[in-house]
């Protein structure tokens, strides 16, 4: 009796609950991938990372092929589409088993819950496996509540964490046959002529993915406390691609990175390692509050929010031509490269949020529009935390200033020169804000917003809620 096992943000084969489970009778197993160009638009999926996605997948049919295992193309058309498709497929091929890793937004869950309604008419059993590396359910206060501050939950779940949580699953099983004739990834074509050019420097393969790791493990996260926040320095794992597609699993490097390291708080390791935390924290607050997947604030009482509706500056910010050079350089290379220094990632958020009191919404979406490795839950649980109006979020009064920001983490201006190189022959400290001659002679613009002035209105904007 065969099985059916299909992909969700699980792109991978060792570490994968799911596909292995499926694999186990090997007895027959298909493996299918959902493409579905209306849920990746409706969620603002960026095309950059559909992409990487799909050509990370050519090479996971290839290594499924050698294992006999069937590969399979279910064509949907949005998320509430997939169930129905899901079951044509199943009972297409006679299937009585069916695998799947779970996704925690809201709309995904009722998705899973619409196809085990679904399977159960039709006598098909669902087999769900979690995807986080605790179950969100278990990790509590000591109340019984469920955890709206990062620091206490992470300590509760380093407390919780045992080497058999870290258990690293094989690949799945190789099957007895393979009678069924496999599917080609379909053409997914870029469009925007960056991300024609920034494709290429993304590297897929199980091989590649490794490799990455391995050489931050090896090279960096030992530095990484001292060295992450400056953005012209290679520092950063670059992981986080190939964390949010499941190209490679969070299990997968807490484990190694603890074999290698002791968990010692203040050094690199320790810093990483609540790195991942934070994505395993953000994933468990869409679990236990869904308002988050829909477009609310984690704060209720910022609904109340009146944000300015100016378009001219949401574009001016949105193309890089704020007038503040770290500004303009950390969203040139957002729109150019499909990623974004995290430290740059906060100074523009609250630019947005705070000096140009425009809705975190558009940001937000603006940003997974654009992110290779934009995840719906870091990327809202980012922006509300920039925005003051998330769960344990900077406090509205905390307002970068991004001069200031800039001064500190790209003192000599290399950041900014490598993104705005009409601002290379700018001398010294006047890089982060160019006089009004400089900016005449380099063809750069004014600021659009006095930080000082904008400061004062968003404080008197917050503190009226």
């Amino acid at each position: 009796m065969s099985n059916l096992f299909f992909f969700t943000n699980d792109l991978r084969l060792d570490d994968n609950a799911a596909l292995y489970q499926s694999s186990l009778a090997k007895k027959g197993l298909t493996a299918a991938f959902i493409f579905n160009p209306k849920k990746w638009k409706d969620h603002h999926d960026s095309p950059l990372k559909i992409k990487f996605q799909l050509n990370h997948l050519k090479e996971i049919r290839e290594e499924l092929i050698k294992k006999n295992i069937n590969f399979k193309i279910i064509h949907a058309d949005g998320i509430m589409d997939e169930p129905k498709k899901i079951l044509e497929l199943a009972k297409k091929l006679e299937i009585k088993s069916v695998y799947a890793n779970k996704d925690y937004g809201f709309n995904e869950r009722k998705k899973d819950d619409s196809l085990k309604s679904l399977f159960d008419k039709e006598n098909i059993k669902f087999n769900l496996f979690d995807s986080s590396i605790l179950n969100p359910e278990s990790i509590k206060t000591g109340s019984g509540n469920y955890f709206k501050v990062f620091t206490p939950y992470s300590k509760v779940f380093r407390s919780k964490l045992t080497s058999k949580d870290l258990d690293i699953i094989s690949e799945p099983l190789s099957q007895d046959s393979n009678i069924l004739e496999n599917d080609q990834i379909p053409e997914y074509e870029l469009e925007d002529k960056y991300f024609l050019s920034s494709i290429n420097d993304y590297k897929v393969g199980s091989d590649e993915v490794r490799n990455i790791f391995e050489s931050f493990l090896n090279r960096k996260v030992e530095d990484y406390k001292n060295l992450r926040d400056f953005p012209y320095l290679d520092s950063t794992s670059k992981l986080s691609p190939y964390l949010t597609s499941g190209m490679i699993s969070a299990k997968t490097c807490l484990r190694e990175l603890l074999e290698k390291f002791e968990d010692s708080p203040g050094t690199g390791q320790y810093s990483w390692m609540n790195e991942i935390l934070w994505r395993e924290f953000y994933k468990y607050i869409i679990f236990h509050f869904p308002r988050v997947s829909k477009g609310k604030s984690f704060s209720e009482k910022y609904d109340q929010m009146i944000w300015r509706d100016d378009e001219n500056d949401f574009k001016s910010w949105c193309e890089g031509k704020t007038g503040i050079p770290i500004i303009d350089a950390a969203m040139t290379q957002l729109n150019q490269t499909g990623w974004m220094h995290n430290r740059l990632r906060m100074v523009v958020a609250m630019f947005l949020s705070k000096n140009l009191l425009i809705d975190w919404r558009l940001g937000e979406e603006y940003f997974m529009n654009r992110l290779i490795d934009g995840d719906h839950a870091s990327n809202n649980g980012g922006w509300q935390w920039s925005a003051s109006t998330g769960v344990d979020a900077a406090p509205y009064f905390r307002i970068f200033n991004p001069i200031t920001q800039s001064e500190k983490f790209d003192k000599d201006g290399r950041f900014i020169k490598k993104f705005l190189p009409n601002l290379e022959t700018i001398p010294g400290k006047q890089i982060h804000n160019p006089s009004k001659e400089l900016r005449l002679e380099n063809n750069y613009p004014d600021m659009i917003v006095d930080l000082k002035e904008s400061r004062k209105r968003a404080l008197d904007a917050f503190s009226s809620i």
